[in-house]
């Protein structure tokens, strides 16, 4: 098998499996009455624990082996999604959900560093292209799925998730064939003198805003994300409408993916990412106000949209401007999981002290200074440039 057909799959079904098992503990814990700030801190520890060592996993990767790391970390996550099947204890689900973040941190930096080893350029924003789809696709899948899973049969969103990750551990076990040195979809769109037509402008700051806006938005919408089972239950919305709304926000991201490869813009440019976040603010101020389920849907497809876009930015800068690989991936995951961290904790933290919406508008307005921040950083590299 070709190795990064495979990679591609493997990368839909982790994501279809992780969105799963957090979808599944974290509605299970709202069904037993969980506060705000503890449905923050379990929507948090995982990502935590993620981000933290996906800064040493994904450097390792880069002398121990993709291959290796990023099966050892399979057989890590299924083993803790299988045990949290087992419990209703908040306690014990913080921990063994830690242990999944743990699994998962050894799996992604390994496999993003391993798709763009040796592309530049056009051909490493299309394969990065592929591989944004790819892997929304899988949590699409996966919340809508899980959602309706578990509306019928709880235990068995978990089983169902903790096997695809076993399965995911055997597909990386096969012998691979190894990539060509051009897949199609990675071939280069050059001007007429034979040059790629759009690059990073150097010393800009693009790698180190796109890492910013990666983890304000991620901050934002996880945050909104980690209170929205209290929300949907207030409201009398069933876990299959749930899910589907979550699955909604990620089609909308693998949409984004699709159209950005149609455009250059958007890689000489800091602007429209600032645009792109601030249109992401709305939408979470309007889940804030919302009460209807195509409320709700409007505003996920909106926040999908940008994430995705702020995700492939981000991954893009990175893969772009750093050599090593396996650590550039390890510091663009980091802003993944910090910002997956923060959000959910402390949009918890304002939802225990104040009312059960508070938490969206925390988040909107979180989102806004952290534009402000990007913009500010900017203007003062530029500055000092001079």
């Amino acid at each position: 098998m070709n190795q990064i057909h495979v990679l591609y799959l493997v990368s839909l079904l982790m994501d279809m499996s992780v969105a799963g098992a957090t979808f599944a503990i974290t509605r299970r814990a709202a069904e037993l009455g969980a506060t705000s700030a503890q449905l923050g801190w379990l929507n948090a520890v995982w990502i935590g624990v993620y981000g933290a060592m996906a800064l040493v996993t994904g450097h390792a990767s880069d002398r121990v082996g993709r291959r290796k790391l990023a099966t050892f970390g399979c057989l890590v996550a299924s083993g803790m999604t299988l045990i949290c099947s087992f419990t209703t204890r908040m306690s014990l689900l913080l921990v063994f959900s830690a242990g999944i973040g743990a699994g998962i941190a050894c799996f992604w930096p390994s496999i993003i560093a391993w798709l763009g080893e040796g592309l530049t350029g056009e051909r490493l924003a299309k394969r990065f292209t592929t591989f944004g789809i790819v892997w929304n696709t899988g949590l699409l899948l996966g919340f809508g799925c899980t959602g309706f899973i578990f509306k019928y049969w709880p235990q068995l969103a978990f089983y169902v998730s903790a096997s695809v990750i076993l399965i995911i551990a055997s597909l990386l076990l096969l012998p691979l064939a190894p990539a060509r040195s051009r897949m199609p979809g990675d071939m280069d769109t050059r001007d007429a003198a034979g040059t790629v037509t759009a690059t990073i402008p150097p010393g800009r700051g693009f790698r180190k805003t796109a890492w910013l806006a990666l983890f304000a938005t991620n901050f934002a919408l996880n945050g909104t994300s980690a209170m929205f089972p209290q929300l949907s239950i207030h409201l009398g919305i069933g876990a299959d409408v749930h899910g589907a709304l979550l699955a909604t926000g990620r089609g909308a991201a693998l949409a984004a993916f699709v159209v950005l490869q149609f455009f250059m813009f958007w890689r000489a440019r800091l602007w429209p990412l600032w645009i792109a976040q601030l249109c992401c603010a709305g939408s979470i101020v309007w889940i804030g106000f919302a009460h209807a389920t195509w409320m709700f849907a409007a505003a996920w497809v909106i926040g999908g949209a940008m994430s995705g876009y702020a995700y492939q930015a981000s991954v893009y800068f990175t893969l772009e401007e750093m050599t090593e690989k396996g650590k550039g991936s390890g510091f663009h995951e980091a802003m993944v999981g910090s910002g997956m961290f923060f959000g959910p904790v402390l949009a918890g933290w304002v939802g225990n002290h104040d009312s059960l919406r508070a938490p969206y508008f925390f988040c909107a307005a979180a989102l806004v200074f952290w534009i402000v921040l990007e913009m500010i950083l900017v203007a003062l590299r530029r500055e000092l440039s001079r």
